[in-house]
């Protein structure tokens, strides 16, 4: 069979978009989050044609479960269809879904002030620069920090209803003491209120 040259999916709407958005915000996305965003299912299977979306299954107790994750394709339609960059890197889907379900608990607005664990590395490493320009020590305490691995990022952080920076946490077995310690680090750096949930 000849392979079609023409994409399925020739014009993104708003409902694309927030789709897009989610996906790169939080790695995971399962089928009821998609639908609940105005996906229909013909629309996800397209995307799967054009190779924008993956579709992943995982175990969840005795039962397979199905969710989708962007591909390298998707990611860079995503940056140039609505300039979305600093995806979140897709871990285990029970731990990104467990982000997925905090991050559309939240209205659009609140959404919006999503920020993911790329872009949180991003802005921090730009503020030990500004340090270094001033000739601040943190720049160097915190340099260390990051180097010896006491300081590491959170998957997420968000801006609640009152204005107050929260950093979010999706914490699986996997995690010991000192990854949980470094998180922490962050936090208390940073001045963020901290939440977790435990997957």
């Amino acid at each position: 069979m000849a392979r079609r040259s023409k994409p399925y999916i020739t014009q993104f709407f708003n409902h694309d978009r927030l789709a897009f958005t989610a996906l790169s915000r939080v790695g995971h996305v399962n089928r009821e989050q998609m639908s609940n965003i105005g996906i229909a299912d013909s629309r996800m299977k397209n995307y799967i044609r054009d190779g924008l979306v993956e579709k992943v299954t995982y175990k969840q107790g005795n039962r397979t479960e199905e969710c989708y994750k962007l591909t390298k394709s998707g990611r860079e339609l995503a940056k140039q269809q609505w300039a979305l960059i600093g995806h979140y890197h897709a871990q285990s889907p029970r731990h990104d879904l467990a982000l997925a379900r905090k991050y559309f608990s939240l209205s659009e607005e609140l959404q919006r002030s999503w920020r993911t664990e790329t872009e949180l590395r991003e802005q921090f490493v730009n503020m030990i620069e500004k340090f270094k320009v001033k000739g601040a020590i943190e720049a160097d305490r915190y340099e260390q920090l990051l180097e010896r691995g006491i300081l590491s990022f959170p998957d997420a952080l968000y801006v609640n209803e009152q204005g107050v920076e929260i950093v979010y946490e999706s914490i699986t077995n996997n995690y010991g003491v000192a990854e949980l310690m470094s998180k922490e680090t962050y936090v208390e750096i940073m001045k963020c209120e901290y939440e977790t949930i435990r997957v």
